[in-house]
């Protein structure tokens, strides 16, 4: 019988031993208590109970176990219903004994674990029941985290993304879905809610990252429902024929961000892309009222073309300097003037 379900038969039914039953954890030195100032999760409310499970895991990521500097918590829906971190116990290195309270056989559990600074999400099918023991030190249970996708953009913010998890969407991010095309332009809607549903590949759109995170999500929020859209994703890498899709990317010819043909033959996994157009087709753009243009480092230009700023002013035909390099200035074809880096 671990410390906290001694507490807890001490606690209940004889208040008198209550004292005596604080004083024996903080003695003790629970690995739960100790970790309490260092995880988002409070407290475990162990009185509402009067049954518990006991479970023996080691949690990884990425096929490695991840030590003790993490905290595990189970949850039956936004319930907090136990937490620990792992420990090196008799042989055993960053094990954990975490146990779980609760009354009802097959309440639903899963698990958060706070590790880097973050939060990571899981449900591994788990349900609730009293005096279960689950799991040995020589056959434990398996906590796996999905590994967080890291969503690098573009130098004007774009990027797409198809995950192989239901995932919080980061601040600062807008999700946009392709429905189609349209004279040369992709038809795109803004998505709504605070979840990007697993396997939904999208376009996106921030401002000032140069690079975020997507953790996965199970609870706590509303899964929407995947809308139609004509692009495919990928949660591995995958390969297609060259100059059979297109990618983000920026144009050759006039630098514009947009969809291109790939001329690549392996699409990286967590991306998007489209295959199926027009032929002879080339690439799409994305319609204006959503792309911002931005201003790019100037090779000298030929004699005969004129280059104007935002506010319709001619520039002269001269090196625009930037820190480390020199790139030539591109025209929109609404004449707008586009850097690209």
């Amino acid at each position: 019988m671990t410390i906290k379900k001694l507490m807890t038969r001490l606690s209940s039914p004889f208040p008198l031993w209550e004292g005596l039953g604080i004083a024996l954890l903080l003695f003790m030195g629970s690995t739960s208590l100790m970790a309490k100032d260092s995880d988002p999760f409070g407290e475990v409310d162990y009185r509402k109970y009067a049954n518990n499970m006991s479970l023996t895991a080691f949690v990884r990521m990425n096929g490695q176990v991840l030590d003790k500097g993490i905290v595990v918590a189970a949850y039956c829906g936004s319930e907090l219903r136990g937490k620990d971190s792992p420990m090196d116990d008799a042989g055993y290195t960053n094990i954990l004994y975490l146990d779980i309270y609760g009354d009802t056989k097959g309440d639903k559990l899963h698990f958060k674990v706070f590790t880097d600074g973050r939060v990571i999400e899981v449900n591994q099918g788990l349900t609730y029941t009293s005096d279960d023991i689950i799991g040995s030190p020589e056959a434990p249970y398996y906590i796996d985290l999905p590994s967080p996708v890291v969503t690098k953009p573009s130098t004007e913010g774009w990027a797409t993304t198809c995950l192989p998890f239901d995932a919080q969407v980061p601040d600062g991010v807008i999700v946009w879905n392709v429905t189609g095309i349209k004279d040369s332009e992709l038809v795109i809607t803004n998505t709504t809610g605070e979840i990007l549903p697993k396997n939904t590949p999208v376009l996106l759109q921030s401002e000032g990252k140069e690079s975020y995170e997507w953790l996965s999500k199970v609870v706590d929020a509303e899964i929407p429902v995947q809308q139609s859209s004509i692009l495919r994703g990928t949660t591995e890498p995958t390969t297609v024929t060259a100059n059979s899709v297109m990618t983000l990317g920026h144009s050759n010819e006039t630098g514009e961000i947009g969809f291109w043909l790939f001329t690549g033959t392996t699409i990286p996994a967590n991306r998007a892309y489209i295959a199926d157009f027009p032929a002879n087709s080339r690439g799409f753009t994305f319609p204006d009222n959503t792309a911002t243009p931005v201003q790019y480092i100037a090779e000298p230009l030929r004699q005969k073309e004129h280059i104007y700023d935002l506010q319709g002013r001619q520039l002269d035909n001269y090196r625009i300097q930037s820190p480390g390099k020199l790139s030539p200035v591109k025209v929109g074809r609404n004449g707008q003037l586009i850097i690209i880096r």
